[in-house]
């Protein structure tokens, strides 16, 4: 069973450019660079910026051995690291956490550069409870007690900090990340604050020779963008035709049926903003019973990295193999599965009613069916009636059960809390 796959330097570039192409820019004038690729949504233009990037974090000598092709960007993050005194930075941890790392180091001589008010100020901008707070001491008193306020995430407040921070001193303002409302939602008027940081501890560190001096940033924004991938909410509907996939939409999400989707949706992935904060998506997967065949390589990305997928079906068409395929597909991504049992309200009898749960439960191998003694957010399937027939006199089923499940399982995978308020 496949599971999210790690992403790559270039993954995190070009994914970040599909979402969002404005917030590539940072990244290109920290490096100084022009890629050759004229679209920056391209992968060949994301390999050419990481390339560019790698080049920098080489020494000549090194390059020769290399055959100019750079060090590697886990050799980077090391650099890095090492250069502004990170602790516990190693070649034996991961790309990620020694990114974090760097982070924490910034945030921490930061922290250090500032007078106790400030702190207090920074403090409460980030909405954390500030009563019996040490203001006075060191960045190694305070940083546990960031920590624990602010929990899982942390790191990703840090990065916006020290990313805001590093383009006001070296750019000149404050970074927009176009389509992450979440960096100013979440974390409140700490946009603010840093502007005294600009001139502080960034400016001090020691930065040691042109090559450096634009690694660091871009070592720095490259971990933001990776946490702001991390950090987003991707919802998969997948379904065969005519099973109510737009209305599910609709009445779990309030998103209209006619709405327009974002851009880069395709007729293989019609993706929707949820809450229109640009951090949070649903995305209808029309196509995804001919995946294997016609599938393109964004939206086979953007299925590995869907957060949970909801399947619709149709009841009135019994359990058909075409939905034990899909089921089998979705289950695949190693993500939690929703089977929405539609039009429940159009099966007529009850032995008819226990008929079809029994062929769910055999042919879609359930085990959890949403009812009295199963709640929502344990559920592997839940009964719907999205939209029933008014001459019927029956009430709309299965909406907020799903929707229950939704936030659950969100929950569980420790995605920003805050955005499950999106809906």
């Amino acid at each position: 069973m496949t599971t999210q796959k790690k992403l790559s330097l270039v993954d995190v570039i070009h994914r970040t450019a599909n979402h969002a192409v404005e917030d590539v820019l940072p990244l290109l004038k920290y490096l100084d660079f022009k890629p050759e690729a004229s679209d920056l949504t391209s992968r060949s233009a994301a390999q050419q910026i990481a390339d560019h990037l790698r080049r920098m974090g080489s020494n000549d000598i090194a390059s020769l051995f290399r055959g100019g092709d750079g060090v590697s960007y886990a050799e980077v993050v090391c650099d890095v690291g090492e250069k502004l005194k990170a602790k516990d930075i190693s070649s034996s941890n991961t790309v990620e956490r020694n990114e974090e790392l760097v982070i924490e180091k910034v945030f921490a001589d930061t922290l250090d550069s500032m007078t106790a008010e400030e702190k207090r100020v920074l403090f409460r901008s980030m909405n954390l409870d500030v009563k019996d707070v040490p203001y006075a001491a060191s960045a190694a008193v305070l940083m546990p007690i960031l920590l624990r306020q602010l929990g899982g995430f942390a790191t990703y407040r840090f990065a916006v900090i020290t990313a805001n921070m590093v383009s006001r001193a070296l750019l000149g303002s404050g970074l927009s990340f176009a389509t992450n409302a979440v960096i100013t939602r979440s974390i409140g008027t700490l946009l603010g604050p840093i502007g005294w940081i600009a001139s502080g501890a960034w400016l001090a560190v020691d930065l040691a020779g042109p090559a450096f001096r634009k690694t660091v940033p871009a070592v720095l924004y490259t971990a933001t963008l990776r946490l702001a991938l991390a950090n987003r909410l991707s919802i998969g509907v997948v379904g065969d035709g005519s099973t109510g996939k737009d209305t599910l939409i609709e009445k779990v999400f309030g998103i209209p049926t006619n709405a327009d989707p974002v851009a880069g949706s395709t007729s293989e992935a019609m993706r929707y903003a949820l809450g229109g904060g640009g951090d949070a998506f649903v995305t209808n997967y029309p196509g995804f019973n001919d995946y294997r065949a016609r599938v393109n390589a964004s939206t086979d990305d953007a299925l590995h990295h869907t957060d949970v997928f909801l399947l619709v079906m149709d009841a009135t068409r019994g359990v058909s193999g075409t939905d034990v395929a899909l089921c089998e597909k979705v289950r695949a991504f190693g993500k939690p599965v929703l089977v929405c049992l539609n039009k429940w309200d159009l099966i007529r009898t009850e032995k008819d009613g226990i008929s079809l749960m029994d062929a769910a439960r055999k042919r879609l191998k359930i085990e959890r069916i949403q009812g009295p003694d199963v709640p929502a957010q344990e559920a592997e399937l839940v009964l719907c009636a999205l939209d029933p027939l008014p001459a019927l006199g029956i009430e709309s089923l299965g909406a907020s059960e799903v929707r229950e499940w939704v936030k659950a399982k969100l929950q569980t995978a420790g995605k920003n809390e805050s955005l499950l308020d999106e809906f």
